[in-house]
Formats: C-alpha cells, structure tokens, sequence
C-alpha cells in the first residue's frame, strides 16, 4: 500500500477503531485534566518555587519529547495497537505513584515516567485516525477526534477541583488512575488492529524540514507555551492575584477548553474548505488578547471571559493545523508525522514552564503572561504570510 493512501478497512472498523479511541482518549485526558490545576498547589505544600513548579511539569514533556518520534516511527512499521494497550497500562500504574510522592523530585520523576507511557498513546491514536481520514476530510476528522481530548481536560479540571475541596488531592491521583483503567479496558476489547504499511522510518532531520510540516511545527511551539502558560501558570495568578479557590480555577480552565472542543468539529470542517494558514493566524491572534488582558484583572467573571478567548482561539487554529499534519503524514508517515508535531509541543511545554517560572521568581507572576503573548503576536505574521485571504475547496 502506498505511504499516501489512508488505509483500506470496513466501515464497521473504521467506525469501530474511531469510536473506542476516542472514548479511551476522552477517559484518559480526564484523569489527566483532574490532576493537572491542582499539581501546582501541591507543589508549592512540598516547598517548590516557580522554577520547581516549572520542573515538575517539564520532566512530563522532557521525556515525551524523546520518546514520541520513536513509538510514533516504528508505530508506522509494526502497526499501532500494542502501543497504545502498553502505554495505558503503564500510565495508570504510574498515575496511583502521586499518592506516596513527597517531594518535588519524586514529583517530577512520576512526571518523567508518565511522559514516556503518554508518548505511546496520544500521537498514535491521532496517527489512527490520520490513517482512515478521506484525502479533502482531515480537518473533520482530526477535529472531530481531538475533542476527546479538549473535552476531557476541559471537565476535569473541573471535577478535579470538587474531588479535592471534598476528599482531597489523593483521591483525584486515584481517580486519573481509574479512568486510565477505563480508557486501557476499552482499547484491550474494542480497538482493532493492523499491521503497519511502511517499511522504512523517516529521519527526524527529514520530518523537522519537510515543507510540509515547517507551519504545523512552528504553530506546535507557539502553541504549547502559551498554553504552558495559561494552565500551568493560571492556579498561581488565579490564587495570588484573582482570588480564586481551588473549584473555580478548575472551572476557568475547564471552560477554556471545553471551547475549544466545542469548536473542533465545526473548525475542522471550515479547515477542509478555507484557507488553513489563515484560520491558524486568527486562532493565534485571539489567543494574543487573552493572554495580555489576564494580569490586569480579578474576580471569577473576568477570568473566564479571558479563558474563552484562550478555548476559541485553539479552537479555530487546532484542526487546521492538524490536516495539515495529516496531509504531510500520507508522505512521510501518520505515526511520524503526529510523533514529531507532538514531541515540538513537548519542547515547548518544557522550555514555557521553566522560562516562565524564572521570570516569576524575578519579576512576578504577571511577567509571565506578558510575555507568551508577545511571542504569540511576534510568530503570527508567519502564518498570515503563507495565507490565502480567498476561500478556496478543500486546501
């Protein structure tokens, strides 16, 4: 079978493995959505400063980064299913680890770990469905798919909030843990499998210049440290500036990107028949406003007005960018082409925690959104100079 066409199962399948994907992914990212606003807090219980709560989170995106171009390459050659089985068996192991950590290096080494397990599932399910997507149809069905993701990280920041105000931060480690089962059970008995079709890798020198993947790439590290900023960062102004609790931080991030998911399908499909560079560049600018506007406020109702700019500018910019991804990955591979796109967000969720943690322990919190709305801003003339301002059919 030819590298650039998708690959040729029944529609019963094809149904079939995206279905229990993305029920497996929606399971998982809400685990990790529970647990994500309240790590910050947890560390700061152990002694972490800025640049400790910025390691934590980087050692996750470290390893993922490593690892994500290896499992995504060979996924292509030795097909994708035991990857994802073992990457969510090991990822709930490792979630109930949270329960006994007591210290910022136990923390960050979990995180470490985590992000090697994540780094088998999250890419090579979207390399599934890169796989099944019709050439003129990636924008709908990435972005149908990927709101599995956004929804699950949009509510669980939220139920992560309830869990801990009423029982406590070890009973939402186990609670990630759990849904890990869940999505892990759902994969073992629904999720079918193929061999893969390529019986060559493709070079990580190659993938990093191939024409096209210079935007996604370029996107994919704007994108991840901005919204290493925005959720990372987020528990710290909301507690220290906006004077939120624990519950309604959840809900600001929550609303963030359950918009973002609301917008992935509708997006997806104008992704399949507008001009994809500029619909990036409109996503990039909202996001701009929303993150220079939060420092200068408080109070519940302005955080969430700023977090659903920050959700509606992913959402118009996320499916565009990942058909072009798609496109790129019928040539050099969809394992690939979606391990790399997501190993330059590693870099960038690794490179915004730390930056933005030494520019809050010198200069403030509110230094921090300042400035990944300046590196946003500078970036978007990119995209706009690749942008056709004419509608054009399936781009």
């Amino acid at each position: 079978m030819p590298a650039s066409d998708p690959v040729l199962i029944t529609e019963t399948d094809r149904r079939l493995l995206f279905i229990s994907l993305y029920v497996a992914v929606f399971s998982t990212m809400l685990g990790i959505g529970i647990v994500i606003p309240l790590l910050p807090r947890f560390a700061e219980t152990l002694g972490a400063s800025g640049f400790g709560i910025g390691m934590i989170f980087s050692s996750f995106a470290l390893s993922r980064a490593f690892a994500m171009p290896f499992f995504g390459r060979y996924s292509d050659i030795c097909g994708r299913r035991q990857f994802i089985i073992i990457g969510l068996l090991l990822y709930a192991i490792f979630s109930l680890l949270y329960v006994p950590a007591g210290s910022v290096l136990e923390l960050s080494g979990i995180r470490f770990l985590q992000g090697i397990a994540s780094a088998m599932v999250f890419p090579i399910a979207m390399a599934y469905i890169g796989d099944i997507a019709p050439p003129g149809m990636e924008g709908r069905y990435l972005g149908t798919f990927t709101s599995s993701l956004f929804l699950g990280m949009g509510l669980g920041p939220f139920l992560g909030g309830i869990v801990t105000d009423i029982a406590g931060m070890d009973t939402a480690f186990i609670c990630m843990g759990a849904l890990t089962g869940v999505a892990l059970l759902t994969c073992i008995f629904f999720l079918p499998g193929y061999q893969g079709s390529r019986k060559e890798q493709s070079s990580i020198l190659h993938l990093l210049i191939h024409p096209g993947l210079r935007i996604p790439l370029l996107y994919q590290m704007m994108n991840a440290f901005a919204n290493g900023t925005f959720m990372v960062f987020l528990p710290v102004i909301a507690a220290h500036v906006g004077n939120l609790s624990a519950g309604e931080t959840g809900l600001v991030i929550s609303v963030s990107v359950l918009s973002t998911a609301l917008l992935q399908r509708v997006c997806g499909r104008l992704a399949d028949r507008f001009d994809k560079y500029l619909l990036i560049a409109t996503g990039c600018l909202t996001v701009t406003v929303a993150l220079a506007l939060v420092p200068g406020f408080e109070g519940l109702w302005s955080y969430l007005f700023f977090a659903l700019l920050m959700g509606i500018g992913g959402g118009i910019s996320v499916p565009a960018m990942y058909a072009l991804v798609t496109i790129a990955g019928r040539d050099v591979g969809q394992g690939a082409a979606m391990g790399t796109i997501n190993m330059v967000m590693s870099m960038g969720m690794i490179i915004s925690p730390v930056v933005c943690g030494l520019f809050m322990d010198q200069t403030g919190i509110s230094s921090v959104f300042y400035l990944s709305a300046v590196i946003v801003l500078v970036v978007t003339p990119v995209f706009l100079s690749k942008a056709s301002f004419f509608p054009s059919q399936r781009r």
